[in-house]
C-alpha cells in the first residue's frame, strides 16, 4: 500500500498488535522469508484472506486464475480443477516445475504473452479471454500489473462467467478502490493484513455472487 518506509512500517505494527495470530506467519514467511510464496505454496495475498479461503474452498470447486503462482499450488491442494493463464514463459516454467515436485496433476497452465505497456486493444487479446466459457466457483485476478493497469477489465469480463454462489479474488485491491463501488456481487469484504513475503499492510478483496 502506499506510503513512505515509516508509515508502511506503523501500519504494520498497528496491524500485528490488533491481529497477534498474525505474528507467526509475519515472522516465519513474512519480507525476511528467503522462500517465495511459489516455494511456500501460498498466494501472495493478505494473509487474513488465506485463512479465510483455507476454510471456503472445497474439493467440489473449479479456480480460473489471472496470473499464476503461490496461489495456483494453493488452490490446486484444495480444489478439484485450476486453470492459470500467465503472460511470462520463464515465470510459467517455474510454476509448472513446483507442480510437477508436489505432483499436482488437476491444473492446466495456459500462456498468453501480452505487452501490458501497449493495453489498448487489451479487450482483444488472448490473456483476457482465456476465460472460460463455462461458469467457475472461483477467479482471482491477480497476474502481471505492469504498464497499464488491466485487473479491472479483468475483473468485468469475470463477472460474466461466476457461477451463482461463487466469489472472485482482487489481489492489492487498494489499487481499484472503484470496484468496491460498482460491481454485480451480492456482497464484498475486505481483507486487510500482513502477507507472505511483504514487508508492510496489502488487501485482498472477496467478492461474492
Amino acid at each position: 500500500m502506499k506510503g513512505n518506509a515509516l508509515t508502511k512500517l506503523g501500519r504494520v505494527v498497528a496491524h500485528l498488535a490488533t491481529h497477534p495470530r498474525h505474528v507467526g506467519a509475519y515472522v516465519t514467511r513474512g519480507p525476511l522469508c528467503r522462500r517465495s510464496p511459489l516455494e511456500l505454496g501460498v498466494p501472495w495475498f493478505a494473509q487474513s484472506a488465506i485463512e479465510f479461503l483455507e476454510s471456503y474452498v472445497t474439493k467440489q470447486m473449479s479456480v480460473f486464475e489471472y496470473g499464476s503462482g503461490g496461489s495456483t499450488i494453493f488452490f490446486a491442494w484444495r480444489a478439484a480443477s485450476v486453470l492459470s493463464t500467465e503472460d511470462n514463459a520463464d515465470w510459467l516454467q517455474r510454476v509448472r516445475a513446483a507442480l510437477e515436485e508436489e505432483k499436482l496433476t488437476n491444473v492446466r497452465l495456459a500462456h498468453h504473452p501480452y505487452d501490458f505497456h501497449h493495453a489498448a486493444d487489451f479487450a482483444q487479446s488472448a490473456y483476457l479471454n482465456s476465460l472460460p466459457a463455462e461458469p467457475l466457483n472461483i477467479i482471482v485476478v491477480d497476474g502481471t500489473e505492469e504498464g497499464t493497469p488491466v485487473r479491472p477489465q479483468c475483473f468485468r469480463h469475470a463477472e460474466t462467467r461466476i457461477q451463482p454462489g461463487g466469489i472472485i479474488i482482487v489481489d492489492d485491491s487498494w489499487r481499484y478502490p472503484e470496484l468496491r463501488t460498482s460491481h454485480r456481487a451480492k456482497a464484498w469484504r475486505e481483507f486487510r493484513s500482513t502477507g507472505p513475503c511483504r514487508p508492510g499492510v496489502t488487501s485482498t478483496d472477496v467478492f461474492f455472487y
